[in-house]
């Protein structure tokens, strides 16, 4: 993460043409300019051609510069996606379709609203209009508004990533209460949700989610590859092989060292890479215990993991196995599906293709 110098930093015409390049018919590469640029001073990031150029290829990749970006048969899709999960509840499951297909009226029903959905906006909307009818009719309608249920509510809006840089709604609610000292109220919550389909603010959270954290990587294909799995998912990837490798079990090379709920916290539950380490620890004499190991597990998403004893042990045992030092980082194996995705699409596939985009403009005359 680099902070910008008063004053320096590339221009807004240079900008402009760079996005022209990546978009030729967009309309405003101007505007699109300035906002990126106001963005980057905003969050004290470098207005530099390297910033511009990796904000550029994720927004390029995500929307093709469109602030709330249509998804073809997005409608149709969410529909049968909310089928399939409800009919695999017994009983409650149809008598909830039957719910959503006659409320609040059979004409203007919410699963007709969500089968028209164009946008994840539209499709947000829907969801929004959904769970304050519950709360009127359930008699929480209160409750929620003063910010009591906001995390319950989030859980249940299946839109967890928005606007042209699909940028995680978990992390820009985050980022959004660092910078109040009062709760958030649940209109809070939708101003967020509504700021993330615009121009500016689908950049002033995504490009924070992207460039404001150090990695130690040594290329930027990692850093895209943790735009779409998450911060640090590279670096624990490369870890995983490394105890995949010291241990010859096959572990998910995922990114994700631990498992997590919707809500972004751990689970109690120990993954196949932490038992790993365990029985590591007591194969190679690591002298790493179980509380150690969960204690610095819990650290993964954070820069600090590197300093922690599980970190560095493994790593060195993987040392003086291969003779080399391990790679700290490499791009998570994960298959992405969702009912915006319409083609075979991994992390891996993701992250280079960024990457395409960033090395073109960077290479750009």
């Amino acid at each position: 993460m680099a902070v910008a110098p008063a004053g320096a930093g590339i221009s807004v015409d240079e900008t402009a043409r760079l996005i022209r390049r990546a978009e030729k018919n967009l309309g405003d590469p101007r505007g699109w300019a300035f906002d990126l640029l106001d963005v980057l001073q905003a969050h004290k990031l470098e207005q530099s051609r390297e910033n511009v150029c990796a904000a550029i290829a994720v927004i390029d990749q995500e929307s093709g510069f469109v602030a709330d970006p249509a998804v073809p048969g997005l409608g149709k899709l969410s529909e049968q996606a909310l089928r399939d999960k409800l009919g695999k509840i017994p009983v409650a499951g149809a008598v909830a379709l039957r719910w959503l297909e006659n409320n609040p009226s059979p004409q203007t029903s919410f699963m007709a609203r969500i089968r028209a959905a164009r946008t994840e906006r539209d499709l947000d909307l829907a969801y929004r209009a959904l769970i304050d009818h519950a709360g009127e009719k359930s008699g929480l309608g209160t409750v929620a508004q003063l910010g009591l249920l906001n995390s319950i509510i989030e859980e249940r809006n299946e839109i967890d990533t928005a606007g042209s840089m699909q940028v995680s709604v978990k992390f820009s609610l985050e980022l959004a209460k660092q910078k109040r000292w009062l709760p958030m109220l649940l209109d809070d919550v939708y101003a967020v949700r509504d700021q993330l389909y615009t121009r500016h603010g689908g950049m002033f959270y995504g490009v924070p989610q992207l460039l404001a954290y150090d990695t130690g990587y040594p290329r930027k294909v990692f850093r895209f590859a943790d735009y779409n799995a998450g911060r640090y998912a590279s670096r624990n990837a490369a870890l995983q092989m490394v105890v995949a490798t010291l241990s010859g079990e096959v572990l998910a090379l995922d990114g994700d060292l631990l498992s997590y709920g919707k809500s972004g916290k751990a689970n109690n539950g120990t993954t196949a890479t932490e038992r790993a380490i365990r029985k590591l620890s007591d194969k190679l004499g690591l002298g790493l215990n179980n509380r150690q190991i969960r204690s610095d597990l819990l650290l993964e998403k954070d820069k600090s993991f590197v300093s922690t004893r599980t970190f560095t042990s493994l790593r060195d045992a993987y040392v003086r196995k291969a003779g080399k030092p391990a790679a700290f980082a490499m791009v998570p194996d994960i298959d992405l599906k969702s009912p915006k995705i319409r083609r075979f699409m991994t992390t891996r596939i993701f992250a280079e293709s960024v990457d395409k985009r960033y090395q073109a403009c960077m290479s750009a005359k």
